[in-house]
């Protein structure tokens, strides 16, 4: 019996090929294993020990000798880059919502096209942050009930979270002593489930302090 050399090659090739998929398979199976069982984790203190030198993350570094900001990764910088890496959702439910620096990041991420949605307590709100937040669309409420919204937490994308002490003001970032714990992915649904049911009490509100003003 004759057997052509493509169909012997195809004979012994195919069982190798269908291992080497089987392996690779199996690979990827036991990293997304690995990867869902590890919970990352991060702890940011306030307030910082100075401000971190701009250079620092360059690659470069600072070559500057006489250089006065820090050298050394510094809380606030880091919390600048966790809003900045949002690219889907930017979910912030802050007791306080006042630092401009914090506010033009949350700006620079609707205008990326992230979907960003605020809440806060009605008596520490500025007037001037409304204005800014809103004349560019982005949604924001408030509670105005007779008890504080004392939550302070941001999800990120959906899946990752910030939460502790810290508030979005002024004294949050210079003087307080403050703490943030940065991920805990497993709670994200359950943050944005609390955000999205405090949004809907403070529409409610909304409409009743509408109709009140009417009758």
């Amino acid at each position: 019996m004759h057997v052509s050399w493509p169909t012997l090659v195809s004979c012994v090739a195919s069982p190798i090929l269908l291992f080497i998929a089987y392996r690779l398979q199996t690979q990827s199976e036991k990293r997304s294993e690995r990867s869902a069982a590890v919970t990352p984790s991060e702890v940011l203190f306030f307030p910082d020990q100075g401000l971190q030198c701009p250079r620092l993350n360059s690659w470069r570094g600072c070559l500057d000798p006489k250089c006065q900001f820090k050298h050394n990764p510094q809380s606030l910088a880091r919390l600048e880059a966790i809003l900045k890496s949002a690219t889907v959702s930017l979910e912030v439910c802050m007791f306080v919502i006042a630092s401009k620096q914090l506010i033009d990041i949350i700006i620079e991420a609707h205008a990326r096209g992230v979907k960003v949605r605020c809440i806060s307590d009605n008596q520490d709100m500025d007037g001037a942050v409304l204005r800014s937040l809103r004349s560019q669309g982005i949604v924001i409420r408030f509670d105005k009930s007779d008890y504080l919204m004392h939550h302070k937490f941001v999800v990120v994308d959906n899946k990752m979270v910030l939460t502790g002490s810290y508030n979005f003001s002024r004294g949050g970032m210079g003087v307080n002593r403050e703490t943030l714990s940065w991920c805990i992915p497993d709670t994200s649904y359950l943050h944005t489930s609390r955000s999205s049911r405090i949004c809907g009490i403070c529409m409610a509100q909304k409409s009743s302090h509408t109709t009140s003003e009417k009758a």
